[in-house]
Order: structure tokens, then sequence, then C-alpha cells
């Protein structure tokens, strides 16, 4: 379009615009005509402007995820540290709950077995006051009636097989009370210790003379030559050791068969003398009160045979230790100091 334009004589490229326009009851259309220069110009601004307000809002729209991120991460922390928090709180408390309960139940059985014990203790009060004066007073009839049975043994020759089993039934029911009143005296007195050096095979071989094992228990001994000898009283561990055999032996009745076996080892300055049977064993119920006097599972005796077992080993500085399974056997090992110097080899 040629003319004049802003005291500008030349070509300008126009731009034409039409638009409808109502005038008394007519449409008339206007044409408008700008520059196209001015309206590139005034349409950057606007896109400039469009981009500016874009920036804009996308980075409030950024800032303000950042800020509800960091937000949301800050709360999600805190809430996690307060769940871990309330976590642990729960754990301590259990523990604690726990532990309260293992205290009670171990408070409670403290008092039952004090309780036990104070019975106990009244019970051995009682027995050793009288085991001294009765003890004394059991024997003297006691050798009467072994005398007794000795001379009919000796004047009845030829009497008959029934006359012989009663004897020997007297004379088997006067030794079960004769070692209980030797239990009973060994329990309420103290013994002095006289120790002394001896070998351990000697020890076992004058118990299974003594004590022999009935005919359905088979007895091995496993006693190694190079075995340094013991520092005990031989009166007393010899008595131990027949309480044990005798023990074993009770535990593997007939007809059943069964094996006693007695073995050694040496340990640094200790020996180990064990003396294992195949019976019935012990249940655990039972193994807590094994060494408790007056506790017994058998129908005779008075329970004082461990005990005072016990009482004899520990008086020379050993010990005793029992192992065993209910239906598969028992062994009960004796901790005896050994003679100084030849235990270290």
């Amino acid at each position: 379009m040629m003319g004049w334009h802003r005291g500008k004589k030349g070509e300008i490229e126009k731009l034409i615009a039409y638009t409808p326009v109502h005038v008394f009851g007519k449409v008339w259309s206007i044409a408008v005509c700008a520059p196209a220069n001015e309206v590139e110009a005034i349409t950057r601004n606007v896109r400039r402007n469009d981009l500016y307000t874009w920036g804009f809002v996308v980075f409030v729209m950024t800032a303000a995820g950042v800020f509800f991120s960091i937000s949301f991460y800050r709360w999600a922390n805190s809430l996690g540290r307060e769940i871990e928090a309330r976590k642990q709180a729960e754990e301590v408390l259990k523990e604690y709950s726990e532990k309260l309960e293992e205290k009670v139940e171990k408070r409670t059985k403290d008092l039952k077995d004090a309780q036990e014990q104070l019975v106990r203790r009244g019970k051995l009060a009682t027995l050793g006051q009288m085991a001294g004066s009765v003890s004394h007073e059991l024997r003297n009839p006691l050798g009467v009636i072994s005398n007794a049975v000795f001379y009919l043994n000796t004047v009845l020759d030829e009497a008959d097989e029934n006359t012989k089993e009663y004897l020997e039934i007297i004379s088997s029911e006067v030794r079960t009370a004769d070692k209980i009143v030797s239990d009973l005296l060994d329990f309420s007195r103290v013994k002095s210790v006289e120790r002394e050096d001896v070998a351990v095979s000697d020890l076992v071989a004058q118990v299974l003379e003594k004590q022999p094992a009935p005919e359905n228990v088979q007895v091995t001994t496993s006693l190694p030559s190079d075995l340094p000898p013991v520092v005990v009283d031989p009166g007393q561990i010899g008595q131990v050791l027949t309480n044990l055999v005798t023990n074993a032996c009770q535990a593997m009745p007939p007809p059943v068969a069964g094996r006693l076996i007695i073995s050694a080892m040496a340990n640094k300055t200790r020996v180990n003398l064990s003396i294992a049977d195949t019976g019935r064993g012990i249940s655990e119920e039972n193994m807590a009160k094994l060494f408790e006097p007056l506790f017994t599972t058998r129908a005779r005796g008075i329970g004082l045979g461990l005990a005072v077992s016990k009482n004899m080993v520990e008086s020379i500085g050993g010990n005793i230790e029992v192992q065993s399974e209910e239906g598969k056997g028992s062994t009960f090992t004796l901790i005896l100091p050994a003679k100084k110097g030849l235990s270290e080899r």
C-alpha cells in the first residue's frame, strides 16, 4: 500500500483487519490497518510478557513444589522418628515386661525353695538330734539278731531250704537296717579326714570284692595303668564307691541284663572316676533333688546315701557330678585330688 505514514514517504507493509459494526440497524464493515512492523513489535512484547509470566508461574510452582517437598520430607522424617521412637519404647516395655515376669517367676521359685529348705532343715535338725542316741540303741539289737542268725546257720547244717531262705532274709534285712543306721550316724556327725595316697585300682577292687554285682549285671572296668594315686580318705571314698555301685546295681533289677562300667582318667591335678550303668536313669525333676537329704524314690531307705557321699567327697576337696537320661542309664563321676607331680606328666 503506497502513501504517507507518519511523515514518511514510500512503500509500507500494513496489516488490515475487518470487524462488523451494527449502526442504525445495519451491519457495516470497518477496516483497521496498521504497519506490520508495529504489529510484530506489539506481538513480540506480548509474547515476551507471556514468556515472563509463564516463567514466573513456573518458578513459583517450582519453588512451591520444592517448599512442599522439603516440608513433606521433614514431616515424613519427623513422623518416621516418632514411629521409630514408639517402636523402641514398645520394645523396651516388652523387654521390661518379660524381665519382670522372669523376676516374679524367679522370686516365686526362690520363695518356694526357701520354704522347702526351711521344712527340710527342720526335719534335719530333728533327725540330727535323734540320730546319735537312736542309732546306738538300734545297733545293739541288730548285733544280737545278726549273731543269732550266724549261730543258727552254724548249728543247723542240715536245715531244710525254707529255713535257710528265711535265715538269709533275716541277714539281708539286718544288713539293710545296719546301713540305714550307718547313714544316720555319718550324716549327723563330723568325721575326721585321714588322707593318704591310694591307687584307684585298689579302691575299685576292694569295693567290687565287698559289693559284688548280681548275676544279671556285667561289670566292665577301664582303669589306665599310669593313673596317678589319689589323695583321699580310703575308708570314706570306699564307702562312697560302695553306695554308687549299690545304687547302679539296684537301677538294673533282674531279670533285665545290665552293664556296670567303671572307668577313670587323669585330668591335670584331678582324677575323674566314673560309675556308669544302663539302668532306668533319672528324671529331670529328680536330678535337682538328687543330693538333698531325705530325698529318695525308692520304697526302702531314707534318702541319705547320696547326701552323705557328697559330703564325704567334698570333705577331701573333691566333687561329684552326675549325668543321666531317663530310660538309658546314669553316670556318676567322682572328681578326686591326685598326687601332685605325677598328675602333671
